[in-house]
């Protein structure tokens, strides 16, 4: 299976064993909004990853001012943040 990428414009293609399907992360156990702690939403929508906690929340703070989403979430991962929406 090939996956493409798209990041900042730039389009790759990974090989795959497996397909990958995009969800909240099991391991998501601590994230932020407006400094409550939660989990994704099944309904969330995945927006990007940040290589820092601040990076995240400054992303999902500006989308809220920017009127893009209502709440965000700032998941850890392995190695990275990953920002997720409520639309």
């Amino acid at each position: 299976m090939i996956r493409t990428v798209l990041k900042a414009g730039i389009v790759t293609a990974a090989l795959l064993a497996a397909p990958v399907v995009l969800s909240a992360p099991a391991h998501a156990a601590t994230s932020t909004v407006g400094g409550t702690s939660r989990v994704p939403a099944g309904d969330d929508v995945y927006r990007d990853w940040y290589a820092s906690h601040s990076n995240c929340v400054t992303a999902g703070q500006g989308g809220i001012d920017r009127g893009h989403w209502d709440h965000y979430t700032c998941s850890e991962g392995d190695w990275l943040w990953h920002l997720w929406t409520n639309r």
